[in-house]
This record gives C-alpha cells, structure tokens and sequence, in this order.
C-alpha cells in the first residue's frame, strides 16, 4: 500500500467517526503528507509574521490565538508551547504566515474581492485563516473551489462546515486567483498538464504557490511569473512563485 493509500484510509476512518473523536492531525499515516511542521519550523514562521507584519499582528495578536486555538479542536492534533503567543500545533504558524503573504500580495496587485481555486486543500487550513485574515487586508472572499482527492474533499467540506465555512468544488468562476502551496509541484507531469489547460490556463488571472515538487516551468502562458526563496527555507529548491496579468 502506498503512502498515500494510508493517507486516504486515514481519512475515511476520521469520517466515520464524531467531529469531537477525530484524530488525523495526530496520525503518522496522514503526518507524512500534511501537519508535520515541526517545533522548531514554527517558531521561525512565527517570528517571520510578527517581524513582516509587525503592525497588523500586534494589534490582532488576540484574534490569531484565537483561531490557531479554533483550528486546533478538531483532529487531535500535536500542540507545542510556543512562549508569548499560545499552545497550539506548529501548522497553524504556517497557515498563518503563508496566508498574510497571499492575502499581502492580494491586495498589493488591487484586487478587493475575490475567487480563489485552490489545488491541494489538506484539510482546509489554508482556506480558514485565508477566510478569518482576509478582513485585516481589507479584501473580500466571495467563493473558494478547492480541488483535491474525493476522500480529502469530504474532510474539508466537514472541516471548514464546522468553522463556518461553506466551500465549492463545481462553480469555478472566471478571473480567480490559484493558491496552491506544497500540491501542484509534487503531482505527475499528466495532472499538472491537466490542472494547466482545464483550470489554471481558462480561469485563473493571479495566484501563489508555494513549489517544491519540481522545477519551475512556464505553467501557465501570457502571465508574469516571479519567485523568491522559500521563507523560512525548508529545502533548498522551495520557492513562493507568483504570478499575475501582465
């Protein structure tokens, strides 16, 4: 059985069970693919989103705790203590930091509303601090379609329903903006290829990945693509890409 037949397993087990009893964020067969920053990373994501949005985080310091800690009841997850901020899992830290810098970048290229496609979604952690953050950058979310295998789908739509959040997989619009952090770069050639010419090349005007999987190609056409080093590095070849209309 391969890594990812564990992953999937993992997730039906999960669904079967109360949202009170779930345990996948604790589960070495769902770790290897999702909720495995460690103590050490969070902190440094932590300290990046106190010093690059020094302002923004000390006036909602209150608020984040609170949604890393709303984050944290559901799945079991493993919770370190991280001194000044709160106890909570080391993922959070990385939602919360990768999504400043998308919703940064949002606003940075005058977009106030917005649809956004993600490829990849886990279990819809990056779409929740996405939905609770987007305020803080005075940027509006009007639908989020998130594509990924059937089993992680039905996870996320219980996840994000238990957080308020209702979420689609069909009514992709056009004009979207494509977040996919640690997911496209690592699929096969032939579904990137497809996620290229079926959704990325007809609908999406702007985006941000995080890649990692392989390296960096034209893969989507007439658009401005840019990078920077990953931050915090967590491998040498990691990069946040962006693109944008021209």
């Amino acid at each position: 059985m391969s890594i990812y037949e564990y992953y999937k397993k993992c997730i039906v087990e999960n669904l079967s069970l109360n949202q009170e009893d779930m345990f996948f964020k604790s589960d070495p067969r769902y770790n290897y693919v999702l909720e495995h920053v460690d103590f050490a990373q969070g902190y440094q994501y932590l300290s990046l989103a106190e010093e690059e949005f020094a302002e923004l985080f000390s006036k909602n310091k209150d608020m984040i705790i609170d949604l890393c800690c709303q984050n944290d009841k559901i799945g079991k997850p493993k919770k370190h203590d991280f001194k000044g901020f709160c106890e909570c899992s080391p993922t959070n830290l990385r939602y919360l930091y990768q999504s400043m810098l998308v919703l940064d970048f949002i606003k940075a290229i005058d977009i106030a509303e917005l649809n956004i496609v993600e490829i990849g979604g886990g279990y819809g952690g990056l779409c929740l601090f996405m939905y609770k953050l987007a305020h803080l950058f005075e940027l509006k979310i009007n639908s989020y379609v998130i594509y990924d295998l059937a089993e992680a789908q039905d996870l996320q739509y219980r996840y994000l329903y238990a957080h308020g959040i209702n979420i689609d997989s069909i009514q992709i619009k056009k004009d979207c903006f494509l977040i996919s952090n640690y997911a496209f770069s690592e699929l096969p050639d032939s579904v990137r290829l497809n996620y290229e010419k079926y959704v990325i090349q007809p609908y999406c005007s702007n985006g941000f990945l995080a890649w990692n999987g392989c390296e960096l190609y034209e893969f989507v056409k007439n658009k401005k693509i840019d990078y920077i080093a990953e931050r915090p590095n967590t491998h040498p070849d990691n990069k946040y890409v962006y693109f944008k209309e021209n």
